[in-house]
Formats: structure tokens, sequence, C-alpha cells
């Protein structure tokens, strides 16, 4: 970050002034630690005016704890961290067929660190693909399976968030962001959750029942046209 940055995170009052000696300015810990979080959530696409806002909401707390706790509220939708394992152990995963070590780096789903440790991005969808090859399905079709849930769980995800917008956050930031209905706010994005996930299983549930049905129908017509005596 350039000085001319921190100047003016200064100036907007996002920041402690800097302890004078003569003309010099020295920060401490405490201005490293707030720079993280003005950092932290610009990168989740906070702007330094609704930042600004968050820090005068909060005058009984310190400007940290107030940015931390908008932080916690991310937390029930954090991504399932990436596992190291030992190369070898990652191997028992996937039969120890190279190829699909190759495949599923290709697409970023297992990062080689180097010193025969394995990287395992999104662990349980690698798991449960590992699962499906020992079940006779071939990795590259899983793949573009999962590229193609991936995109219409996408789509999902942003309705929801659409829909939490325009309804309970939309209130929130016209009021001016309190800090009284902060609790209120992180109640309800952490219960969305399991509502989101239970929406789209029961929806996939659904699906599935007329799927493997026409899967039947075709086998029963398959079989009905293999019975039938040959023409005269």
């Amino acid at each position: 970050m350039t000085v001319r940055n921190v100047r003016a995170h200064a100036a907007r009052g996002l920041l402690p002034p800097p302890r004078m000696q003569g003309r010099t300015g020295f920060y401490g810990t405490e201005h490293l630690a707030r720079l993280d979080l003005i950092t932290h959530l610009q990168s989740e696409g906070f702007s330094l005016a609704a930042i600004e806002r968050l820090v005068d909401a909060t005058p009984s707390q310190t400007a940290e704890r107030a940015l931390s706790q908008y932080l916690e509220m991310l937390t029930p939708w954090q991504a399932e961290p990436p596992v190291d394992i030992a190369r070898e152990e990652f191997a028992s995963w996937v039969g120890g067929d190279p190829s699909q070590y190759e495949a599923l780096a290709a697409a970023g789903l297992v990062e080689d660190l180097g010193g025969g440790t394995i990287r395992v991005h999104s662990p349980g969808m690698v798991r449960a693909g590992a699962e499906a090859v020992r079940l006779g399905m071939p990795l590259d079709a899983l793949l573009g399976t999962r590229q193609m849930v991936i995109e219409h769980i996408t789509d999902v995800a942003e309705n929801f968030v659409d829909l939490f917008r325009r309804t309970v956050w939309q209130d929130f930031v016209a009021d001016g962001l309190p800090a009284d209905r902060f609790e209120e706010i992180r109640d309800v994005v952490a219960k969305l959750q399991p509502v989101a996930a239970q929406t789209v299983m029961s929806a996939f549930r659904e699906a599935m029942p007329p799927a493997v049905g026409e899967l039947v129908r075709e086998a029963s017509r398959v079989l009905g046209d293999d019975e039938r005596p040959p023409p005269p």
C-alpha cells in the first residue's frame, strides 16, 4: 500500500492518526490491523464510503471489532477449506491412476505443493468424484458435470443473494447500517445458508425421479424391441 493511500485512509477517519515525532508519523500494530481489515472488506466489495459508515456507526466499539463483526457475517458461507495430504494418501483416493491426478490438477481441484504434499481444493467434491469413478463413471465426464453444476448453482446463489439484498439488506443499509441491528442481520445470514441448501436439495430430489423414470422407460423400450418377432 502506498503512503498516499495510507494518508487518504487517515484523512477519511478510517485510521487513527499516527504518533508524530517532528514531521515524521509512526504507525503501529493497531494501524496494521485496521489496514488489513480495510483491505479485506474492499476485496469483499465494500466501498471506502461503506467502510467509513461502519466505523461511524459503532462509536462504542473499536473500529477493528466493528469491522470484524461484519466479516463474521460471511463465515457461514466460506468455501470448504483445502486439505494438504501426502501424495501417497491422495493416490488411494483416485485408485493410483496418474492420469486422474493430472485431470484433477488441470481442473484446479488439486495442486502439487512439492515435497510429496498435495493440496486438495474442495475436498468434499473431490471425494465424491473419486467415489463416482470407483462406481464406473469416467472422470472426464464427471468433471464436465461438475462444471455444469457450478454454472447452475451460481445462478441459484445469485438469486438468493439478490433476494436478501432487496429485502433484509436493503432496509439495513437504508437505516445507515445501525450497530444495534447487526446481530439480527448476522442471524438472518447464518440461517439463510441451511434454507438455501435445503431448497437446492429438495429441488434435486424432485427432479431425480422423473429423470430416473425416463431411464427405466428407455430400457423398457429397448427390451420391448428385442422381444418383438423378426419380420417375415
